[in-house]
Formats: C-alpha cells, structure tokens, sequence
C-alpha cells in the first residue's frame, strides 16, 4: 500500500481538473551513461506515462507522452539533454489524492527494450481539490 508522508524532490503537484502543468523527467548525460542510453536509440523510441492509485489501480495506463531534446552535445556533463514529458487531460486530473506516476521508455528497432524513469521507485502525484472548475466554448 503507498503510504505519503513529507514532499520530496519527486512530488508533483496539479489541481483538480486541470491539464498543466506537464509533468517532466529530466535525463542527463550521467544517466545515459549510467544506462548505455544513446542519442540513436532515443531516435527510435516511444514514451508513456502511467499512473497509478492508492489501491494499485491505473488511472492512466502507457498513455502517450513525448520526448523533448533539450541541448544535442551538452557544454557540461551533468547537463539536461532530453526531456520526458506528460500533458494531463482534464479527466486524468478529476478526482483529488495522491498516486505513484512513472514515464516509460520502449526502444524500437535493434535496440528493443524498456526503461522506467524514476529508475528507483515513483513520481508522487498530488492531486489536490481546486474551488474553480472552467469550461472553454
């Protein structure tokens, strides 16, 4: 059973209802090091986002998300150079709490595999209830 006690740097917080902020994982080159991840492979791949309830429960479940390049040949080796990325849609987002949220990538081609981001357990998700609730015609 997930149990939420303190924030960490792994919390994510959104309001009901609401498709922003994304939620983002940062990769840096250590990490592909770390990981034998190269830029060919991440040229042929697929990423998506899961999330999951109190109860283990998906309430989203390898749904689409994208990869962002954000610096190709980095200056310094800690640097960001990809970006996972999730836009929420407002029905991810419709019931308030606190879920176990993870960014999967499946390489594709010769390379085939799977990695999850965070490697060592969840993003914590926290969902909290919002006075507003918005409609765009």
């Amino acid at each position: 059973m997930y149990t939420h006690n303190s924030y960490s740097t792994r919390d994510f917080f959104i309001k009901k209802d609401s498709t922003l902020p994304e939620i983002k994982y940062e990769i840096d080159y250590f990490t592909m090091q770390k990981y034998n991840i190269t830029s060919d492979m991440l040229e042929n791949c697929a990423v998506t986002f899961s999330m999951i309830d109190d109860k283990g429960l998906y309430r989203i479940a390898n749904s689409e998300a994208k990869l962002e390049i954000t610096k190709e040949k980095p200056d310094y080796p800690n640097e960001t150079i990809y970006t996972l990325a999730y836009h929420f849609k407002r029905k991810d987002t419709k019931k308030a709490g606190i879920y176990n949220g993870e960014l999967c990538i499946d390489f594709l081609g010769n390379n085939c595999g799977k990695i999850k981001f965070p490697i060592d357990g969840y993003i914590n998700i926290i969902i909290s209830d919002s006075v507003t609730k918005t409609d765009v015609i």
